[in-house]
């Protein structure tokens, strides 16, 4: 039999929560044991922050009558796990109460994080093979003073290659300047990046050093760097070949000595046949490169991965984080990780802010996956494009006409075939479904 204990001042309270809980629980009204209960907590007739000593050790859930928010928040800050209103329902209690059950027993099978081991010479969190390799490639580059092109999807650490780069050279503790070639609009890139004399546009009411010239000696990173204009790629690939440029409005020419690291998640050579990048820049660029792999391709990195970034904001927490549940991990690990490192990184900072145990659990992942990444496109986008733009070019190649209306044709006809099976020919329903007028629909099928 499951014990359950009850504090309050409201003698109602107690034979309210019994009704509820029948004979599947023992109600007690005080705490025999100072560990390991599931208390419910009166905040009506006791003081709220009482809370925060208990829900240390115990799993508390307040209880009010008050129909405001304030009590529900005051409640959640000092640790409770839930607040339920009264009346009590029945189906509501069962409901915490075989959730609580089931995290207890998730709880027993956990895996404890341990204070990070002294930081290692590569930056990149792993052992697998793919990641060990990696960090060779990425040591013997340090050392040698040419340009580094790094490749891989977003998320999957470029910039944290490219300090890496940088901090195991001989370029260590001096400037490391980042340029984001797709944040900064290209209206301001040049004057960013070569700075400009007083007077040399609107605006410009006194001189300034750009990036170049502020990461002299040191290193600067151009962050998706198949973002850069052309306009300004002839002027880049100059400074990779003099390492000298112009301020914008001078005719004195600077002299600087930079590392020039970059990286990109487009295909660059595919950039390069398409007129949209600069062949010359492009080998400039890529004297050495290193690809990063996705995260779904070393899964066994995924554990040392979570302990860092547990032990990086574990500070954050409402409480002190002791370890992750096991099937926390077997959940992380299924996960296919579309935003890659991080992806990750933001669920572990969510689980751990959303965290009301000692424990990182399952119950912190429920939104994993549900939210949506920014630039990234759905599967069925993915597989339309691949079969519509073979079809374009074909059309486009022949000198077709009405080539919009072909392939809206050739859409269509499965589309409203299969919904219209579905509905068992009901074009009314078809036409909601589709989100479109059914006198449209009919027009489309030919009637």
């Amino acid at each position: 039999m499951k014990k359950i204990v009850l504090l309050t001042k409201n003698v109602y309270l107690k034979k309210e929560l019994s009704d509820v809980l029948q004979r599947d629980y023992v109600l007690e009204t005080d705490i025999k044991t100072p560990k390991n209960n599931i208390i419910f907590f009166d905040i009506d007739t006791i003081r709220a922050s009482l809370i925060r000593e208990l829900s240390d050790n115990n799993l508390v859930i307040a209880v009010t009558q008050q129909k405001r928010t304030q009590p529900v928040m005051e409640a959640a800050t000092f640790g409770a796990y839930e607040t339920v209103h009264h009346p009590l329902k029945d189906a509501g209690i069962s409901r915490i109460l075989q959730e609580l059950i089931d995290l207890n027993i998730e709880i027993k099978h956990s895996i404890s994080i341990t204070s990070p081991p002294p930081t290692p010479t590569c930056a990149i969190v792993g052992h697998s093979p793919v990641i060990m390799d990696t960090c060779k490639k990425l040591a013997r580059l340090s050392q040698v003073e040419v340009p580094v092109l790094i490749t891989g999807e977003t998320g999957t650490g470029k910039e944290l290659v490219a300090e890496s780069i940088a901090q195991l050279s001989s370029r260590f503790g001096k400037p490391f300047v980042v340029v984001n070639c797709a944040a900064v609009p290209e209206t301001l890139l040049e004057s960013e990046l070569f700075g400009f004399e007083k007077g040399s546009f609107t605006g410009a009411v006194a001189a300034k050093e750009g990036i170049l010239k502020i990461a002299d000696e040191g290193c600067v990173f151009f962050d998706e760097v198949g973002e850069l204009p052309l306009s300004l790629q002839s002027k880049l690939l100059r400074f990779l070949q003099t390492q000298t440029f112009y301020p914008l409005g001078s005719t004195k020419e600077v002299q600087v000595n930079v590392r020039v690291i970059s990286a990109t998640n487009r295909d660059l050579s595919a950039m390069v046949k398409e007129g949209k990048f600069r062949e010359d820049l492009y080998h400039r660029l890529r004297v050495t490169t290193i690809h990063l792999p996705l995260l779904r391709e070393r899964k066994e990195d995924i554990l040392p991965l979570v302990q860092f970034f547990v032990n990086r904001y574990r500070h954050t927490a409402p409480r002190q984080i002791k370890g992750i549940t096991k099937t926390f991990l077997k959940k992380l690990v299924s996960y296919d990780w579309p935003g890659n490192i991080r992806e990750l990184e933001n669920s572990i900072r969510s689980a751990i802010a959303l965290s009301k145990t000692h424990y990182l659990t399952t119950y912190e992942l429920k939104e994993l996956g549900c939210r949506p990444l920014s630039g990234s496109k759905p599967a069925f986008q993915e597989t339309i494009a691949s079969a519509i733009i073979p079809f374009l070019k074909d059309a486009i190649k022949r000198k077709e006409k009405n080539i919009y209306e072909k392939i809206h044709n050739e859409v269509d006809k499965p589309l409203f075939d299969y919904v219209l099976s579905y509905v068992k020919e009901n074009q009314s329903e078809a036409a909601r479904i589709l989100g479109i007028n059914r006198l449209t629909l009919r027009k489309k099928l030919n009637y």
